[in-house]
């Protein structure tokens, strides 16, 4: 009797994401971002008799709330761009801060960055669901701040899927150029 082999099937995010502890991490990741959107859905359901009571302005600081975490989170983790740059520059190696070499802090940056890209970005996607849901439930206009809003939740879409195809080295480009589109777009969002 020959002894079974333990070759599982491939999951979906095996095809993208071909590190197994990766993936396990990004599953755990993406059902945590997920269960706190569903949370948040299902919170803003229950209490949604309160929410349509408020008055206009409170309403509104507490829809912007999420955004503004949302933006946060979103600069920590766009941030490992100029990091990932500034690690290729030639230059990083002589340069000091009074006795300190600046490449090994930038290193540790980057390793720190590259850990919680991934989490971050998820967690901050489940803030603008939860943010998205909001502006639309109550008194949506088509105006520019709502319009910009759309433009910048379909470029997180693709965003997020080119991200995972990031892993198998495909798309990089794609994700760095849809990157920099979101930034533009949610910027403006958040400033009009």
């Amino acid at each position: 009797m020959e002894p079974k082999s333990k070759v599982g099937h491939p999951t979906f995010l095996s095809k993208f994401i071909p590190n197994p502890k990766e993936r396990k991490n990004i599953i755990f990741y993406l059902a945590l971002s997920s269960c706190l959107a569903a949370a948040g859905i299902l919170l803003i359901t229950a209490n949604q008799e309160v929410l349509m009571g408020m008055d206009e302005e409170s309403y509104k600081e507490f829809l912007k709330q999420f955004g503004s975490i949302a933006r946060i989170i979103y600069f920590v983790v766009l941030s490992i761009f100029p990091i990932f740059l500034l690690l290729k520059w030639k230059g990083l190696k002589g340069i000091k801060w009074k006795d300190i070499e600046i490449k090994p802090l930038v290193q540790f940056a980057g390793k720190l960055l590259r850990k919680w890209h991934v989490p971050l970005a998820l967690l901050a996607t489940a803030g603008v669901v939860l943010h998205a849901i909001l502006a639309i439930i109550r008194d949506f206009h088509w105006d520019f701040t709502n319009i910009t809003g759309i433009f910048s939740s379909i470029t997180l879409f693709f965003l997020v899927i080119m991200g995972f195809k990031r892993f198998k080295r495909k798309d990089r480009t794609w994700h760095l150029k849809l990157a920099i589109t979101f930034t533009i777009f949610f910027m403006i969002h958040a400033s009009f």
